[in-house]
């Protein structure tokens, strides 16, 4: 996966009971940063925010997590690297955007709707508008793209400014509904086919047949609204005398989206994407709409109809960034924004640590071969994810004199838990000349570590994560797979079951060779969100506690990334292991054919840049699948 720099790459993380509950309907924000930048997101194109430990100004307020639609990956701010955060004083949301309505769920007291027609091979789809005003009262019929867009695929209306379609209010209960316009006249029926407004005939009962919401009048039940392609019209009929069929289609009725459904205009997309780039980028924006026209700025400034019209690709020579959308028929998209910052220090494609702004790793590298690895902190190493520069993290390296390095391991004083912890396989550093040793312990270096043991020690064990068995070379090495910074507390049936399996059949499959003579591992559990399925979701079960009342996460999820270079073939192969946390054993379903997933695949569930030290182009192929050595029976 390629590095991503956001406009602040913080590396926020957050745990359940430090964060206020997610906004289903996020107001937009406007964000004025401490190096002078201001970014604005609209909320019609936030899926959600969470604020860990309250909001900014709050006592005890940390940063916050903002999640963008069509994004795997939240863009994390810290509150100290913040001068002001503005929120809009009501939610904004995709207020013109309405979406087909399939299930009673969907009938909510308070909720906006509107009645449509969707249309078929010979006529055109039709929104209600207001009523009429004749004898026979019905609803007009409000066509055409001047007025509104249609996706009948995805159940779609989005309706144009200025429309002369009518929204009701939805009121009353179960079986007695009601629609209100306008505000005070009531939706109803009183004799024919009229649709008309009154408190006779008002309340109304909603159906679903599958394929079809049926709205009938509680004073006539077999008075239905439907749309009379002929007059055209919305009105209230009833079924034939003859046939008890109806001749024309029922309305449909849509609900006001909350902010979760796209534009029925495609968003722009950037190429090449915003980030840091060594030289200028010529940036193409385009939209999946056929018709639409772009609108940008690179003020800062939020683009409408009035702005610049994209035509030719834009030239980016320094520090840029582009909002666009995309407009037809009256309709907009939702808007997208792509910071762009050219630095000749960029160093893509060696090593992303050293990029990291007081993460105590020099700025510039100097030999990008690294011959003088005692000045350079380890960063460089390949089994290193990318640094996470947070308030209170520490990183922290475990090494004796005769066999180098035991493990590397990024530690959180906040949440007092592993974030990974990381370390090689060689013929040297795997020797087994001792046995496992039992030697649990706080770890000193840090500022706030764990105790020696866990409250609840019945229910959870001391899992390691380089385990004791990686290490047996020496008793000083063992010991050190002991602190309690490389342990996560983990059910025991998980331990000593899929875990240890795993580790065990990584352990006998890969042996050093000549030609595979390092395999580096990273191995950790999930201490914050996670991204299943492109859904955001809990990264923990539960907490427990330790013998010093210290409060720790339990992890919902446990992990393993493997690289490792063939010297025969001149290439890289990597792939990763993923188990959820269970209170089972089950070993039979550790393979790594059950289990396996690309680093790829890792990165978007986690968030985290594994093996970010690879140059870019072998990072990009070997993480994009799981290749893995002689597993196949397993």
């Amino acid at each position: 996966m390629k590095k991503i720099l956001f406009v602040a790459l913080l590396g926020l993380m957050t745990i359940a009971n430090a964060m206020a509950a997610i906004d289903n309907t996020p107001v937009s924000m406007t964000i004025t940063l401490k190096n002078g930048n201001t970014v604005t997101y609209a909320a019609s194109n936030m899926d959600s925010v969470r604020f860990v430990g309250g909001k900014f100004g709050d006592s005890g307020a940390i940063g916050m997590k903002i999640y963008l639609k069509g994004q795997t990956q939240s863009i994390d701010y810290l509150y100290s690297q913040i001068t002001d955060v503005v929120e809009d004083t009501q939610p904004v949301v995709s207020s013109e955007i309405f979406t087909r309505v399939t299930d009673v769920s969907q009938l909510v007291a308070g909720k906006r709707y509107i009645l449509v027609y969707e249309g078929n091979q010979t006529h055109a789809p039709a929104v209600m508008g207001a009523i009429s005003n004749t004898s026979t009262n019905y609803g007009l019929s409000v066509t055409g793209n001047e007025n509104f867009a249609f996706d009948n695929t995805n159940g779609i209306v989005q309706l144009t400014e200025g429309t002369s379609v009518k929204v009701l209010t939805l009121g009353g209960t179960t079986d007695a509904w009601t629609f209100t316009m306008d505000g005070n006249s009531t939706l109803c029926w009183t004799s024919g086919n009229s649709l008309t407004t009154g408190d006779s005939g008002k309340e109304w009962t909603i159906e679903f047949d599958g394929s079809n919401v049926i709205i009938s009048n509680n004073n006539e039940p077999a008075r239905r609204i439907c749309y009379n392609t002929g007059s055209p019209r919305f009105a209230c009929y009833a079924p034939g005398e003859n046939t008890g069929t109806y001749s024309q289609p029922f309305a449909q009725l849509y609900v006001e989206d909350d902010g979760s459904a796209a534009s029925v205009v495609a968003a722009p997309t950037f190429s090449p994407a915003g980030g840091t780039y060594t030289s200028a980028q010529n940036v193409t924006i385009s939209t999946t709409t056929s018709g639409a026209t772009i609108y940008y700025t690179t003020d800062g400034s939020t683009p409408s109809s009035h702005s610049t019209v994209y035509s030719t690709p834009i030239l980016v020579s320094g520090n840029m960034t582009i909002k666009a959308i995309a407009v037809k028929g009256g309709v907009s998209s939702t808007m997208v924004t792509a910071t762009y910052i050219i630095s000749s220090d960029a160093n893509n494609n060696v090593n992303a640590n050293w990029n990291i702004a007081g993460s105590g790793i020099p700025l510039s590298k100097g030999d990008p071969t690294f011959t003088n690895k005692s000045t350079d902190e380890y960063a460089w190493r390949l089994e290193y994810p990318h640094i996470n520069t947070a308030s209170g993290n520490q990183r922290v390296v475990k090494a004796v004199s005769t066999y180098g390095i035991t493990y590397s391991l990024e530690w959180d004083n906040n949440k007092i838990a592993n974030r990974w912890t990381c370390y090689t396989m060689c013929a040297k550093n795997n020797a087994t000349n001792t046995t496992r040793h039992d030697d649990f312990k706080a770890d000193p270096v840090v500022t706030v570590s764990a105790s020696s043991s866990y409250t609840e020690s019945s229910t959870y064990s001391r899992g390691h994560l380089c385990p004791s068995a990686d290490r047996l070379a020496s008793i000083d090495q063992n010991k050190q797979t002991f602190y309690m910074t490389n342990m996560q507390p983990q059910y025991q049936a998980h331990n000593g079951g899929v875990w240890s399996t795993l580790e065990g059949y990584v352990r006998t499959k890969w042996q050093p060779t000549n030609n595979t003579d390092t395999l580096y591992v990273v191995k950790a559990a999930t201490i914050e969100d996670v991204t299943l399925n492109s859904t955001s979701s809990t990264g923990i079960i539960t907490t427990t506690t330790d013998s010093q009342e210290h409060t720790l996460v339990v992890p919902k999820y446990f992990y393993m990334a493997f690289l490792y270079y063939d010297k025969s073939a001149n290439s890289y192969k990597a792939f990763a292991l993923w188990t959820e946390h269970l209170n089972a054993n089950n070993p039979s379903a550790a393979t790594v054919i059950n289990n396996k997933i690309s680093i790829d695949e890792l990165e978007r569930r986690t968030g985290i840049d594994f093996f970010c030290n690879l140059p870019d182009d072998i990072e990009a192929t070997v993480e994009a699948t799981a290749s893995y050595w002689d597993f196949s029976s397993n």
